[in-house]
């Protein structure tokens, strides 16, 4: 256990360390490759707790040897801000203006400099800086190529206002499924709900909000026949919010079937896709729906433990129903007709979930209870110490994917792995 110990307390003085500056922290980095001398997309995410407000503030991304950004321009890159899940996109441009942030592409670096104005582009303390580089960004048609050799590879944030930190990759074969964006794609469908309030001649319409960040418009069609699109049927609104997801829709005739279908537009591209289809029929004597109880939503269980306060919340639901999370439905989203997502900060220990759902009739679900557990970084048991137990676990597992000593949930557990439980040691909590 002592010969352990020593070898990897080497390793943590000789090895490139996590962020250990205060200004930047839970740094990550998901490459869609990661196979050598190949083409990837990054999506880079960090926690400032330093305000970046001052138009001489400026942010370095370097690359290690052997990354290539030749191939980049201003069109391969987003640059995102904000609470997670609700980041905003900021202006770029080749030199910094009173609106946007300057973007220089150097051989082994990209340089972010604040806006000309010290009244636009601002990034507040805790708030998750997200830069996407390659084919995940919107309208982009390059990727920065990996190094031709495999290994731990280092990449570094900089700061002219004195913030910094250090994140690793791994270049081998590739370890998650690849995959890649372009920006000629069509959005994704929403879903309609089925019409709820019928009366003799009116009912109302709502459908699931499109969330990304290429929003154009909705356009809500109709038709007495099935099949309809935008081509056969009537256009009853156009929306050009994504939060507008009602419409009550008055006039109809009694006892008629009507159908209907939610197109999305995408920008700048002008791209649609239509949601579902679904039939209301009007009453013929203005009787009240029977309200049914929906059943419950569930909530997936990871097996690994959590390391970091933010994690992203999935499960199922009974379509057409909304999810509410301890008395919440706010940051909810809906990706599948059945499915649910939403992010949270987990506290250290115990944190706890009530989960229901309401039906668009009102009706509410029986509620879930269930509790996630967050450990602390370095604690590889469970047992709310960070000790020498932890330590063996770390060395036995060294280079490969064990969620146990995985503390900053790269899939990959390494120095910087190390460096967490190092900080930590002995620390009960």
């Amino acid at each position: 256990m002592t010969a352990i110990f020593v070898i990897l307390g080497l390793l943590f003085f000789l090895l490139p360390q996590n962020s250990l500056a205060a200004s930047f922290s839970n740094l990550s980095d998901k490459m869609s490759r990661h196979a050598p001398s190949t083409g990837a997309d990054h999506e880079i995410k960090f926690t400032t707790s330093e305000n970046i407000n001052q138009t001489t503030h400026s942010l370095t991304l370097n690359f290690a040897s052997g990354f290539d950004l030749t191939s980049l321009d201003l069109g391969d890159i987003d640059f995102f801000h904000g609470t997670t899940g609700t980041e905003t996109e900021e202006l770029l441009s080749v030199n910094p203006t009173a609106l946007s942030w300057g973007v220089v592409i150097n051989p082994a670096n990209i340089i972010f400099s604040h806006p000309s104005s010290a009244l636009n582009g601002n990034v507040n303390s805790g708030e998750v800086i997200v830069i996407r580089i390659g084919l995940n960004a919107s309208g982009a048609d390059a990727q920065i190529i990996n190094p031709a050799v495999s290994g731990s590879k280092l990449i570094e944030i900089t700061s002219s206002f004195g913030g910094s930190g250090k994140l690793a990759v791994p270049v081998s074969q590739d370890q998650v499924g690849v995959s890649a964006a372009s920006g000629n794609l069509p959005p994704a469908a929403i879903t309609l709900y089925p019409p709820s309030n019928i009366t003799t001649n009116s009912m109302n319409l709502s459908w699931s909000q499109y969330t990304s960040l290429d929003f154009a418009r909705y356009e809500l069609y109709y038709s007495t026949l099935p099949g309809v699109t935008s081509s056969n049927g009537i256009l009853l609104v156009t929306y050009n919010s994504s939060t507008a997801t009602i419409y009550p829709l008055n006039g109809l005739n009694a006892n008629t079937s009507y159908y209907f279908v939610v197109y999305v537009y995408n920008t700048p591209a002008g791209l649609s896709t239509p949601s579902n289809e679904v039939m209301g029929r009007t009453l013929s004597t203005g009787g009240p729906p029977v309200v049914t109880q929906p059943a419950m939503p569930t909530l997936d269980h990871r097996v690994c433990p959590i390391f970091l306060s933010d994690y992203n919340l999935t499960g199922t639901r009974p379509a057409d129903t909304i999810v509410f999370v301890n008395d919440s439905s706010a940051g909810v989203n809906y990706p599948a007709i059945n499915g649910w997502t939403k992010f949270v900060t987990l506290n250290l220990g115990p944190n706890a979930f009530a989960i229901y759902v309401r039906d668009l009739n009102g009706a509410q679900s029986d509620t879930l209870m269930d509790t996630i557990n967050r450990w602390r970084k370095g604690d590889t048991n469970g047992n709310f110490v960070v000790d020498d137990y932890d330590l063996s676990g770390l060395a036995a597992h060294f280079w490969s994917d064990w969620c146990y000593a995985d503390f900053n949930e790269d899939k990959y557990v390494d120095d910087f792995d190390l460096s967490a439980l190092a900080i930590n040691w002995d620390f009960v909590y």
